[in-house]
């Protein structure tokens, strides 16, 4: 439960360190999309926790990609269409949900880095289309590229934590009772 508590604080706080701090930085070609690594870093989280059995289904990827893309579709100066990022980040969300746990390292972020490419290529067609914006200033390549690499790099972090144990529970090997059925 703590983990689902932390994912949603830290996609709702996400949208605000966008705004407030990350689009004030002059970095070569554009800024990266600090909502979308947010969202894409913590679908690991959420996915073990539903492969565990202890946590929300394999569609909290995509509820939570929601619900960062709708805190940032408001967060002022909200320019755009509503609803936009919001459906750019739930399908990240679901994309990144799909990577498998169980795979190396390496295949995590290089899956990270090709949803975070998908989602930025995806939101600049619909920046263009829908807004009208300049197609060189909706698929810029810089920001595309920090923020798949934003994406990598974040995921890279991540995967080489060590993995918490889970001290006091029962393993699935031992049985919870003894032959007699009651506690020994």
């Amino acid at each position: 439960m703590r983990a689902v508590i932390l994912s949603v604080l830290l996609v709702l706080a996400a949208p605000v360190l966008q705004v407030t701090v990350v689009n004030g930085w002059a970095l070569p070609g554009g800024v990266p999309d600090i909502v979308l690594i947010c969202v894409i870093a913590l679908v690991p989280l959420l996915r073990a926790r539903a492969v565990a059995g202890a946590g929300p289904g394999t569609g909290a990827g995509a509820l939570l990609g929601f619900a960062a893309g709708l805190a940032a579709d408001v967060a002022p100066p909200a320019d755009h269409t509503i609803g936009r990022l919001a459906l750019v980040l739930c399908l990240a969300g679901w994309a990144a949900m799909r990577i498998p746990a169980d795979d190396g390292a390496a295949r995590r972020v290089a899956g990270a880095a090709l949803v975070a490419l998908g989602a930025s290529l995806a939101e600049g067609v619909l920046a263009a289309l829908l807004d009208g914006a300049p197609w060189a200033a909706a698929l810029a390549p810089g920001a595309i590229a920090w923020t798949t690499g934003g994406a990598a790099l974040v995921t890279a972090g991540l995967a080489l934590l060590p993995r918490r144990r889970s001290f006091g529970r029962v393993p699935a090997s031992r049985p919870l009772y003894p032959r007699g059925g009651r506690r020994a």
